[in-house]
This record gives C-alpha cells, sequence and structure tokens, in this order.
C-alpha cells in the first residue's frame, strides 16, 4: 500500500502541478472544496510563476501518509502577493503531509518556506564589480 500511495503523489505532481491539469484536481481529492481551494491556489502560482516546476525531493510512506519534501523553481512573471512580476528565478522548498484512502487524498497538510520566497522577491539584486577604469 505505501508503494501506491507514493505512486499516486507522484501522478499528483505529474499532471496537476507540473502538468497544469487543473480538472485533474477532483481525481486526487476527496473533499469538493479541498477541490476548489487546491485548484484557486495552482491557479494563483501558475499566473505568478508561469514555468513553475515541482520536483519531488523525498518520498516516504508509512500506512495511510505519504511525506513528501519538494522544492519549487519558476520564473516570477506574474504579480505575486501583491509584488509585480520581478524576472527574477526562485526557489522554494516545501515539506507536505498526505493522508490516503481508498486512493484519494482525504487529509493535506504544507509547510512551505513563503518567506525565503518572498526574500528571493523583494531583496534587492547583488551589486556585481565591472571592469574598466573611471
Amino acid at each position: 500500500m505505501s508503494e501506491q500511495n507514493k505512486e499516486l503523489v507522484r501522478q499528483y505532481y505529474d499532471r496537476v502541478l507540473n502538468g497544469r491539469d487543473l480538472d485533474a484536481v477532483e481525481d486526487f481529492f476527496a473533499d469538493e472544496r479541498t477541490v476548489e481551494m487546491v485548484r484557486k491556489g495552482c491557479f494563483s502560482y501558475f499566473q505568478s510563476f508561469p514555468d513553475l516546476h515541482v520536483s519531488l525531493d523525498e518520498l516516504i510512506a508509512e500506512d495511510d501518509k505519504v511525506f513528501l519534501r519538494s522544492t519549487m523553481t519558476g520564473t516570477h512573471d506574474g504579480e505575486y502577493k501583491g509584488i509585480p512580476a520581478t524576472g527574477r528565478h526562485v526557489a522554494a522548498e516545501a515539506a507536505e503531509v498526505y493522508r490516503i484512502a481508498d486512493g484519494k487524498f482525504v487529509g493535506y497538510w504544507c509547510l512551505t518556506n513563503v518567506a525565503g520566497l518572498m526574500q528571493q522577491l523583494t531583496e534587492e539584486p547583488a551589486l556585481t564589480a565591472t571592469g574598466g577604469a573611471s
């Protein structure tokens, strides 16, 4: 069962997040309210980071739960939390736990390094030295 649960999480990321298939969200989450929240959240990220990609860095399964450590990367080409597009390439790590019953997610918890992401978007880029005499 643990391997099946890990495969379900992999399929979710392949189809929904990396595949941009928001219609497929209902194939993975059991609760209708959660389906709509996930769709809205994903859509928002797709607008802010059109080339968003999530890599699955570590998957651990036990009983009905799958723990995932992931890294989201993308280019900030759309407004994000009130910050206009910067064109910066960013990365943010997340830790997520999925609880699975009857082949669907019935519980989901996520902790994303939003502070680190915001810092990448708002911090002034480092100045680089240029050669030449003045």
